[in-house]
């Protein structure tokens, strides 16, 4: 079994591997990055791309998927092996799906057509996020996806006691944690809004479509119960989704996330509030316009993940315009080694740690 690393020099922030034993090969994520100007897309071949059997999405998110139409375009034909809850946040309609629950229940073992088994898990990233073990004839490989184990709202299927010979691991924010727990973070981040509000302030939150803004959302209410919330319609539509995707959301927060009322984004006047927009790099024009609408009125714009280079957040966040208070969503180098040390990897690859992957391919 040969695991091919798709980024140059193997980097994870166009998520994409490419896995092959014998004649059966498969994907797992195929990840777009935009701030890679003309290089955005994972570095596979045509061959590769029209061999692969399966293409597996750990979820949504645009440097997991969003490679997804450019390899359907060069020929991929295999089988597209993801969630119920990512095939509908997906922006572009899927053919030949294989939906993960209709295989097993998480935790338990599903066997594809070819040769390939496996087991998922949710990963506590977002609704529909997974991890998977795959394996092929006498091989297996772990991912952990994005994997979040400290989840506040979405449910998370514990990664422990897994066997495998090789594990790619979610490691995205290094030895740099921030401040020493997730709890502490959003509590910085909290008492940050609290003050800006004490002082007639609003807030503008940019966040992704899927996943932190929820998260942060039920901060606000436990803390800050009687403010004002305001979002946009993407932000709404999610947020009364809840009650249909209760296998991804812990129901002592969707209890408390069902207590809360949040009013549309005002035209013409801005509030005091806290404004949540499904945007994280005010891409869109209309997000645009709300934070310059805000910050003309003293208001704050804070950024709590990735901002990325050449975008209106960047462009925002260098003039001094905005602030940046990171909502940890993915595991440190710490959490990571607490993974290894919880389970049976004979190998582990772990970027922008001691474990980074040093060569474009791993044989087992």
């Amino acid at each position: 079994m040969r695991l091919t690393l798709t980024g140059n020099p193997y980097t994870q922030q166009r998520h994409c591997y490419f896995v092959e034993e014998g004649s059966l090969s498969y994907i797992l994520d195929c990840g777009y990055q935009r701030c890679y100007h003309g290089d955005e897309l994972p570095h596979l071949s045509p061959e590769q791309i029209r061999s692969a059997s399966y293409l597996f999405l750990t979820h949504s998110h645009e440097n997991q998927s969003g490679g997804l139409p450019f390899f359907l375009s060069r020929g991929f034909s295999g089988a597209i092996v993801t969630t119920t809850e990512t095939a509908r946040q997906l922006p572009f309609p899927l053919d030949n799906l294989i939906i993960l629950e209709a295989l097993s229940l998480p935790e338990e073992t599903f066997t594809l057509p070819g040769g390939i088994t496996g087991i998922w898990g949710r990963s506590g990233h977002c609704s529909g996020s997974a991890w998977f073990r795959l394996a092929m004839q006498n091989h297996s490989i772990f991912f952990s996806g994005d994997y979040y184990g400290s989840a506040r709202v979405h449910a998370c299927d514990v990664i422990q006691g897994i066997s495998a010979d090789l594990a790619v691991l979610d490691c995205d924010y290094g030895p740099r944690g921030g401040l020493n727990s997730r709890e502490q973070q959003a509590e910085a981040l909290i008492d940050a809004i609290s003050g800006a509000l004490s002082r007639g302030l609003p807030v503008l939150l940019p966040v992704p479509r899927f996943g932190r803004g929820i998260g942060i959302l039920s901060y606000l209410i436990e803390h800050l119960p009687y403010t004002e919330v305001f979002a946009d319609t993407h932000f709404q539509t999610e947020i009364g989704h809840l009650d249909a995707s209760a296998l991804w959301v812990r129901q002592d927060i969707h209890t408390v996330l069902s207590t809360v009322f949040i009013r549309s984004i005002p035209e013409n006047l801005i509030a005091l509030g806290v404004y949540f927009v499904s945007d994280p790099q005010l891409d869109t024009p209309d997000a645009q316009n709300l934070a310059d609408r805000i910050l003309s009125c003293g208001g704050k714009v804070i950024f709590t993940g990735t901002v990325e280079p050449h975008s209106y957040a960047s462009l925002l966040m260098h003039s001094g315009q905005a602030s940046f208070m990171r909502y940890g969503v993915h595991c440190t180098e710490k959490d990571m080694l607490d993974i290894a040390a919880q389970n049976h990897f004979k190998e582990i690859i772990a970027y922008n740690s001691v474990y980074a992957p040093t060569k474009p391919f791993y044989d087992l």
